[in-house]
């Protein structure tokens, strides 16, 4: 019998051998280079992005950043190249560098002092100048579902304002974003409507502007056009790079709109979902080639969240329709559930339970629990009888009237407890899975708060970002007590979920409105900041390949017409915490 430390070594070796190899075949081809201020200084920390010319295989946009000597190096051979572009908060490129067929082995990428940010910052910078905490947490719950604010378009469209004459402009800015929430009410009802027998209902329970007069009357005084000037905005912590962190990206033909994704163990596939559609889509990472298949729902589901399962199958909760469904890769085959609480009402089902290993976990009895969105309520479904109930929470006294959404769920470590956020009315709580009653409530401060979705460590600590006020909370859900609570370093970059990350022991923060991924070491109680290639990088929540520890998500703006990237992306950190040797300790 081959000892686990002999085939860890040979392992380990042989992964050596195909990385020599690798470098070797790509020679002087990979494109290369360095980046420099006017006066030729280095400069680190820049983020340099390929888009390889049509044709080549692999991701749409590869982005690689610098190091302390300002060098640059892509991971792998181009045949042509379409453009590279530095992005730098700090600096702009000089001169374009594109077309290029031969001699990009050893590029010098010429930057100069950047004056106006705009192009490049995230709509959360144009928020930091709000004063009142509270106002600005309302407005990130209220009003960034969909995509972010102030986006380039919702920019122009205060530009416009502004060139409004004959008028009282304070009046013209007012009825001017009153009537942009009436459009964006409009748009939720028909968006949760396409599947709705009858036409669209009333706005929907959570992508819909609820504060109404508030809200225009937030965007009125701090949205005044023409807002095409930024200066002074910072990532308010260390950048989390190195020279060999990599982030690609894969373009999904439109239109959709894409929400999330992850890669499923032991394929070489990236699967997203498409809420505008019954479609998921599978991209191969290394060729970028893409198919889709269609979940087998009648009607209108709308894939919406996805989970990985231990045993490599892929579990998806609907937009519309209560059909939870889960795919075999092997089989290539789909299974689905048609869930029907007891009493009949339709179930909204968003997050399923999950572990420190962000895998679907289910009970004793082997239910699936999930988070009904539809009712406020927690619930199961058991996949062998396929019965499902749901358990309505409980009133939270003074926090009734504002539609008290209960969003995401995680499961603890014994598999007796869910704990659940409540996203409309700053609360969340615990459910015993064993007794079914509910126990702890843990009203927030701020009723703005806006908790997301959840994770918990193997230590069964909670991690709760809050979307509104752009924090994050740690608890204890063993002791019952709240043990932390860090201010994100842009509390307007919304962070719309976290991840515990069970190798690193760290938190990954995806944000909405800040074009970056937070990540918080409980250990040190810090923040590092992992910026993305693009503006309107609108991330609902980042998945962690237990194999190669690579970030997984996707660009989530939705409606399908909303302005905005649809991309699948993979990110590869850069600090080799994944290696062979880490996995084979972890799962022998």
């Amino acid at each position: 019998m081959t000892s686990t430390k002999s085939h860890v070594r040979g392992a380990a070796f042989a992964n050596l051998l195909a990385l020599i190899a690798a470098a070797a075949a790509f020679g002087d081809e990979n494109v290369a280079g360095r980046v420099v201020d006017l006066n030729g200084k280095p400069l680190a920390g820049a983020m340099v992005s390929l888009r390889p010319a049509e044709g080549n295989a692999g991701a749409d946009v590869i982005s690689v950043f610098t190091g302390p000597s300002g060098r640059f190096r892509f991971p792998e051979r181009v045949g042509s190249v379409a453009s590279v572009e530095v992005r730098s908060l700090e600096h702009e490129q000089l001169e374009p560098v594109d077309g290029l067929t031969q001699n990009f082995a050893d590029l010098t990428i010429v930057m100069q002092p950047r004056r106006n940010q705009a192009p490049v910052a995230p709509a959360s910078a144009w928020l930091a100048g709000v004063g009142d905490r509270e106002q600005k947490a309302f407005f990130v719950r209220d009003c960034i579902g969909c995509h972010q604010v102030p986006s380039p378009a919702v920019r122009r469209y205060a530009g416009l304002i502004a060139s409004v004459d004959g008028a009282d402009p304070a009046v013209v800015r007012q009825q001017s974003w009153e009537s942009i929430v009436k459009y964006m009410n409009y748009v939720s009802a028909w968006e949760f409507g396409r599947a709705a027998p009858g036409g669209p209902p009333e706005p929907g329970p959570v992508y819909s502007v609820s504060g109404g007069d508030e809200t225009a009357t937030f965007m009125a005084e701090h949205f005044v056009g023409p807002m095409d000037e930024m200066e002074g905005y910072g990532y308010g912590a260390p950048l989390l790079v190195t020279e060999n962190t990599v982030i690609k990206e894969y373009e999904v033909a439109g239109p959709n709109a894409v929400r999330e994704a992850v890669l499923l163990p032991g394929t070489n596939e990236l699967w997203a979902a498409d809420v505008s559609s019954n479609r998921m889509y599978a991209i191969d990472v290394a060729t970028g080639s893409q198919r889709y298949l269609e979940v087998p729902a009648e009607g209108d589901m709308g894939p919406h969240s996805l989970h990985r399962a231990a045993d490599g199958s892929l579990w998806v909760t609907p937009f519309f329709d209560s059909v939870v469904a889960r795919y075999d890769p092997g089989k290539e085959s789909w299974q689905t559930w048609a869930t029907t609480a007891i009493d009949g009402r339709p179930i909204g089902i968003h997050d399923l339970s999950f572990g420190a290993e962000h895998e679907l976990l289910t009970d004793d009895a082997g239910r699936i629990w999930y988070s009904d969105i539809g009712n406020n309520a927690v619930g199961y479904l058991d996949p062998e009888s396929g019965k499902a109930q749901s358990f309505p929470a409980p009133d939270v006294p003074g926090r009734t009237d504002r539609n008290p959404a209960l969003y995401g769920l995680v499961m603890t470590s014994d598999k007796s407890h869910v704990w659940y956020s409540q996203l409309n009315i700053g609360v969340f709580g615990s459910f015993n899975v064993k007794t079914q009653e509910f126990e702890t409530v843990v009203p927030l401060p701020s009723i703005d708060s806006g908790p997301r979705r959840l994770t918990i460590s193997d230590d069964d600590i909670m991690y709760v970002p809050l979307y509104g006020s752009g924090q994050l909370v740690a608890y204890d859900t063993e002791r019952r007590e709240q043990v932390g609570l860090y201010d994100l370093p842009d509390t307007g970059s919304a962070p719309y979920a976290a991840t515990w990350d069970p190798v690193r022991k760290v938190v990954w923060i995806p944000t909405s409105n800040g074009d970056v991924i937070y990540r918080f070491d409980p250990r040190s109680e810090s923040f590092s900041v992992l910026p993305l290639p693009r503006q309107g990088a609108f991330l609902r929540m980042i998945d962690i390949d237990p194999a190669s520890g690579m970030l997984i998500t996707a660009y989530g703006n939705i409606v399908q017409f909303v302005h905005g990237p649809r991309m699948v992306v993979m990110i590869d950190p850069g600090d080799g915490a994944y290696g062979r040797l880490a996995v084979a300790e972890r799962r022998p």
